[in-house]
């Protein structure tokens, strides 16, 4: 059997190097079952709570940076000590009913029982206000605690409320001493399989 040259097929159909590399596959996309296993519970907050939620958003992430774990695992801890105080009756929340909207007086023109007047009067021109962005809180500690949030919220409150009127009581608790948390090691298991 002669020997053969690996630079032979080179040689008999010249390329330039950058043709010989092969393009990359596309990749389909994973499925993210761990996605839809352990989804985001999302809750909109309402404009006058913008700088509490904000501030509560950062208390949480700098309590994750601090013990070196996830914003969703905090958070899903100081609910769970906040929902133990609501359900034990340490915690009482009283929540005043939202008005349905704002009263206005209602105006009506009436033509003939006012002498004209020689000076027109100028008309205004409303400024238009800067609409604020929506500000969402979403964290991931599961459908039973979602539940219950609703649950205390009803019809009287949005959700969004209960969520950052019980984490800001959960990190006051934290800055007093009264809660702590603790680390725990987590075991993380990863497959191996043999590709050709």
């Amino acid at each position: 059997m002669p020997r053969r040259n690996a630079f032979d097929r080179i040689r008999q159909e010249p390329q330039q190097p950058v043709e010989t590399i092969p393009f990359a596959k596309e990749r389909r996309r994973e499925k993210r079952l761990w996605d839809q296993r352990h989804p985001v519970s999302t809750y909109f907050i309402p404009s006058p709570l913008h700088e509490r939620a904000k501030d509560v958003q950062a208390a949480v992430l700098g309590l994750s940076q601090k013990h070196m774990t996830t914003t969703s695992s905090v958070a899903g801890e100081l609910m769970k000590f906040s929902l133990t105080h609501v359900r034990s009756g340490k915690l009482q929340m009283n929540f005043l009913p939202a008005s349905q909207g704002r009263r206005r007086m209602g105006v009506t023109l009436m033509e003939g029982w006012m002498e004209p007047q020689d000076i027109p009067q100028p008309v205004r021109k409303q400024q238009k206000k800067d609409k604020a962005k929506a500000v969402f809180l979403g964290y991931r500690w599961g459908r039973e605690v979602d539940v219950q949030i609703k649950a205390i919220a009803g019809t009287a409150v949005s959700p969004g409320e209960v969520v950052v009127f019980l984490l800001e009581y959960a990190i006051a608790a934290y800055k007093r001493g009264e809660v702590q948390l603790k680390e725990e090691t987590v075991v993380v298991s990863q497959k191996v399989s043999a590709a050709w």
